[in-house]
């Protein structure tokens, strides 16, 4: 199981709270959808990540790290997922099966649209929504929203709706 995330913003608070769904639902890895803001206190937890950089992540020393691409196409679990931090619109096709994970908006987000899942995860630090500080599951099953406050399931899509 993956864990998903954006806009943490390099916040002390939004970093622990990723740590700790992380080691509850004993995650094998986290992606990040960008604007990770490191410092470098923190590069050691950045540098772990499946990241793609957002479009505030340019103003930050990646403290030795490498950069984040603004894309990325990786295969988890059979699935091809493509990650963008959603501030501008990347060139790719996206095929009935395909995960799109995104960020920016700080808003989470789950649905799926002609065969293709969309996941937003909204923010551990500055969330937009009522919802509070949020991220998502990523498994060979399905996609989750949940709380990060009290890891509780938000909303849930099944992979055997494709």
């Amino acid at each position: 199981m993956y864990l998903i995330t954006s806009d943490i913003h390099g916040s002390s608070s939004g970093i622990e709270l990723i740590k700790k769904a992380a080691e509850h639902f004993r995650t094998e890895g986290i992606i990040s959808a960008g604007d990770q803001c490191p410092d470098g206190i923190n590069s050691a937890f950045f540098s772990s990540m499946i990241a793609v950089r957002g479009n505030c992540d340019r103003f930050y020393d990646y403290d030795g790290l490498s950069f984040p691409p603004r894309t990325r196409e990786i295969e988890i679990y059979g699935r091809r997922v493509v990650i963008t931090h959603g501030d501008a619109i990347p060139d790719f096709t996206l095929n009935k099966g395909d995960i799109l994970i995104s960020g920016h908006t700080h808003v989470p987000d789950l649905h799926m649209e002609d065969g293709v899942y969309f996941c937003n995860p909204g923010s551990p630090s500055r969330p937009r929504s009522s919802l509070g500080p949020t991220a998502a599951l990523l498994s060979e099953d399905g996609l989750r929203l949940f709380s990060l406050l009290d890891f509780t399931i938000l909303r849930a899509m099944d992979f055997s709706l494709s």
